[in-house]
């Protein structure tokens, strides 16, 4: 570990360890798209002005960003949202933590609609728009400056993530033509 590597780093990789496999030669840019997404809510949920802790801290947007993405590998498709919201909700049962899993499914469901799904301190609305913004490169910031976005980026390096993100969708094109972006809601 280095001096860099914080709890948050350290308990993200642990979650992550057992998909190591399945995740291959992306398993870093996803990691550190994971560790984006986290540090991106807490910004965004500073900003709102709401007593509690950060985002980060709490488990259901650990939960929400470890497996938000993950049926992707875990599941071959990238139709993943139903498969990545039962990867979470398994990990959830085993960690006894059954209470989050509806708040949980709702932030993966929902963290490609298109429109607002709640107020900004809302967690699934949290959860959508720290995506959003590391999606889109920080072209999309919700008030948040660049600067802010760029930071993340060089403690959390893209590793090919958006690149990824590129083949997926240039694939499923090919193949699903009038169905190229499966996880988008409205």
């Amino acid at each position: 570990m280095t001096e860099q590597t914080s709890e948050l780093d350290q308990a993200i990789a642990q979650r992550l360890e057992p998909w190591t496999a399945r995740l291959g030669a992306d398993r870093k840019a996803y990691f550190h798209h994971v560790l984006r997404v986290l540090r991106l809510a807490d910004l965004l949920f500073a900003r709102t002005g709401e007593p509690g802790p950060a985002p980060s801290a709490r488990e259901e947007f650990r939960a929400a960003a470890t497996f938000h993405d993950l049926g992707i590998w875990a599941a071959g498709t990238f139709d993943y949202l139903e498969p990545s919201c039962a990867l979470a909700g398994d990990w959830l049962i085993a960690q006894r933590r059954e209470d989050l899993t509806e708040v949980v499914a709702a932030m993966i469901r929902d963290h490609h609609r298109l429109r607002a799904t709640g107020g900004a301190a809302d967690p699934t609305e949290l959860f959508r728009r720290a995506d959003l913004i590391d999606v889109t490169c920080g072209a999309r910031r919700f008030g948040l400056p660049y600067s802010a976005y760029a930071a993340l980026l060089r403690r959390y390096p893209d590793s090919g993530f958006h690149w990824k993100l590129a083949d997926l969708t240039v694939r499923r094109t090919l193949i699903h033509p009038l169905s190229p972006l499966p996880m988008i809601r409205w």
